[in-house]
């Protein structure tokens, strides 16, 4: 597919039709409560990452309100999505701690009071499948599925798309700089690994568009991304969790039958996970 006559339009636009159709097919899968909030989930980022990153080739106001629907449907995702990551991040780690360090129901208490967060989460998601917002979403992405807001820029080569996927790099190295500089001087730098994470997503789901075109050198950027999303979404997870377990063991810890202890050593192992964060990420530097 490398040559002249290929042009924005095709790569991109074969690229929309992919997530558009996730994101369409879902609908059934979730309805049926079938384990897709992931994949969904990726979906709507990629659609996301490639209305932003490659903005020149759509049609703005178009772009802008399936940018907004797309977010109101992603965090209602996200929901279901951060507590099973949570459920499962409390799972391992109580199965690494020694049983004597286990202090009254805490196995118990972690998983009544993710399962009864959880099944808020779905109910929201699962009733919003039947509201008018979700279908007019739905209609929507079946429109760009089909015919694609496209500018005449996305009639240019193929390679005018090189300038777009070269500044959302730079973008993410930028702040993946920034963010450690800050956690090296000892500053609240959680969030900007956050927004650097979400950068270097972006980058390479550009270069996952591209990879009809780029070949090989796609394939080795997209699996060096990978590494670092799964260096810093383990960082954030930690976080996610740390916050969790202090929470809930400040409400319950004192409680007839509750312990707090175990809830402070599960917290404490948690905030150490970012000990080796900088000597990590000097790879990616």
């Amino acid at each position: 597919m490398n040559d002249k006559s290929v042009t924005a339009r095709d790569v991109i636009g074969d690229y929309l039709v992919e997530q558009c159709t996730v994101i369409i097919d879902s609908e059934a899968q979730l309805r049926a409560g079938e384990e897709v909030v992931h994949t969904t989930r990726v979906a709507v980022r990629r659609l996301r990452s490639t209305l932003r990153v490659f903005a020149e080739l759509f049609d703005p106001g178009e772009a802008g309100r399936l940018e907004e629907e797309l977010v109101w449907w992603a965090n209602l995702l996200g929901e279901v999505r951060d507590l099973d990551i949570l459920t499962q991040r409390q799972a391992a780690l109580l199965a690494e701690v020694p049983p004597e360090l286990i202090l009254g129901p805490v196995a118990s208490t972690i998983q009544t009071e993710l399962a009864a967060r959880r099944k808020a989460a779905v109910d929201a998601m699962t009733d919003t499948l039947n509201s008018a917002r979700y279908r007019k979403l739905v209609a929507l992405i079946h429109h760009w599925r089909a015919d694609p807001p496209f500018t005449y820029v996305a009639d240019s080569p193929s390679d005018a798309l090189d300038p777009a996927i070269k500044k959302a790099k730079k973008k993410a190295r930028n702040r993946l700089a920034t963010a450690v500089e800050v956690r090296q001087a000892g500053e609240p730098s959680d969030e900007m690994l956050h927004r650097a994470r979400k950068a270097s997503k972006r980058y390479r789901y550009a270069v996952e568009a591209a990879a009809p075109i780029w070949g090989t050198k796609a394939d080795k950027i997209v699996a060096q991304r990978k590494d670092l999303q799964d260096l810093l979404g383990n960082y954030q997870d930690s976080i996610v969790s740390a916050a969790f377990l202090r929470e809930l063991g400040a409400r319950l810890g004192s409680r007839s039958g509750q312990n707090g202890f175990s809830y402070g050593m599960l917290y404490v192992r948690e905030i150490a996970t970012g000990d080796s964060l900088l000597e990590d990420l000097k790879p990616f530097l």
